[in-house]
């Protein structure tokens, strides 16, 4: 209870930070396998899940965060004794502006695949282990009315290996508010950070030079029905970037250290196969990605989000 309460805390106070790193499109939610009774068998195949959502930005640096549609799926490979699990899971998250006739400009898309080890200790806590592949591409270049009338691109490729804790708890502060918090971190092994035109490498914030990540997460259920709830999601990410790009020096001479942040409240549907998600937030990032010179975007939005059963077990 007192780390969920610590993770609860610190999540809430990091606004003294600059903002900036990777973007994760399973940000807002847990990727957590549903587990079932200790058992001497092993099952092959017998678990998957999915996620889809919608999100809706207002305001962000050239309106870049418009729209953001995600979607992906998981499944196991194995599941051995009850409390151990290995799994892939692939996802994407396509970005588009409100520069066209339509509202719906299509400008960039990232992508997220991995290889998780699972391990359910209690049924408070559990851990994870695993690789996770990255990166981000452009869609289309042209656009007059955003960052710059002239050709430019940005790939970004951040590879790392991963882990979290998960803790569990019926309550926080001495209430009845379920609780699932996690920490979460990424060391990286492949980071690339391609720019055209040529003269904005070196500027900002560079993705060559990512050494590791570290956050805490946590969602909160502050009113529950038999099928419903309220809740409050908050996602976190420090970032360590390096002077030196070499693959072992970049973790012994950090030069900044940066933030970011995805807050959502809403409401929440149960059903049997899954659960559907209504909300509204903000998120924060000072390099976003999508253009060669870093830019700030921070915006409020609207979103609904769908997660199967066996993906989320919270």
């Amino acid at each position: 209870m007192r780390k969920i309460l610590l993770a609860f805390i610190f999540s809430l106070f990091p606004l003294s930070l600059a903002v900036a790193g990777p973007i994760f499109p399973t940000r807002g939610f847990l990727l957590h396998p549903k587990w079932s009774a200790p058992t001497d068998t092993t099952a092959v195949f017998d678990h998957g899940g999915y996620w889809a959502q919608v999100q809706r930005g207002f305001d962000s640096d050239s309106d870049r965060w418009g729209w953001s549609v995600m979607m992906g799926a998981m499944w196991e490979f194995a599941r051995w004794s009850g409390n151990k699990s290995l799994i892939g899971f692939t996802g994407m998250e396509l970005l588009a502006n409100t520069h066209n006739d339509i509202s719906f400009k299509p400008k960039g898309a990232d992508w997220e695949e991995g290889l998780i080890y699972a391990v359910h200790e209690s049924d408070r806590f559990d851990w994870q282990l695993g690789t996770i592949y990255r990166c981000r591409h452009d869609l289309d270049n042209i656009d007059p009315r955003g960052y710059s009338d002239i050709g430019q691109q940005r790939t970004l490729i951040y590879c790392s290996l991963s882990g979290k804790t998960i803790w569990r708890s019926e309550k926080l502060f001495g209430l009845h508010i379920p609780t699932t918090a996690w920490l979460h971190t990424d060391a990286y092994l492949i980071r690339e950070d391609y720019r055209i035109p040529e003269s904005d490498v070196g500027i900002g914030t560079e993705f060559n030079h990512l050494a590791w990540s570290f956050g805490e997460a946590f969602q909160s259920k502050f009113a529950e029905w038999a099928n419903s709830s309220i809740y409050l999601m908050v996602y976190t990410d420090f970032s360590a970037f390096s002077h030196n790009t070499g693959f072992f020096n970049r973790f012994i001479d950090v030069a900044q250290t940066t933030y970011d942040g995805h807050y959502e409240f809403g409401y929440e549907f149960h059903g049997r196969a899954g659960r559907l998600q209504l909300y509204a937030g903000w998120e924060d990032w000072q390099d976003d990605g999508q253009t060669p010179i870093p830019r700030n975007a921070d915006f409020a939005l609207l979103g609904l989000r769908v997660t199967g059963s066996d993906l989320v077990s919270f």
